[in-house]
């Protein structure tokens, strides 16, 4: 039974997901720009290393582009799956619910994945 009390929850939990999605929206976006601009650091060593003058040389480049790998895979996630969770959010209680939480074992699995690739393989 849907009361006026749980409608309202539900509001207040899509306001909150929205939120959480702008958010991570421009956490993604400023994660792919800081990617992109230590990226150019690495190959265009000369340009980046004149505009931030002196400060980032091709080390700190290499440095600052294998660490933003993790925050963007972070964002991307969360954005992509709380938008899957809007979405599917019109659904019956019990499968939001279900779907929900097969939405967070597949985040976490995911971003489980990318941090061994990223800091635990071997060789890497």
């Amino acid at each position: 039974m849907v009361t006026e009390s749980n409608r309202q929850i539900v509001r207040k939990k899509g306001v909150w997901l929205k939120r959480l999605t702008r958010i991570s929206s421009w956490g993604l976006f400023t994660s792919v720009a800081v990617l992109v601009l230590s990226g150019w650091g690495i190959t265009q060593t000369g340009v980046i290393y004149n505009i931030t003058f002196g400060f980032v040389d091709r080390r700190l480049a290499d440095a600052i582009h294998r660490a933003s790998i993790l925050p963007m895979v972070f964002f991307f996630l969360t954005h992509v799956f709380i938008n899957i969770s809007l979405s599917l959010s019109r659904k019956r209680s019990i499968t939001r619910k279900i779907v929900n939480s097969a939405l967070i074992v597949i985040g976490v699995m995911a971003l489980g994945l990318v941090i061994y690739m990223e800091y635990f393989r071997l060789g890497g």
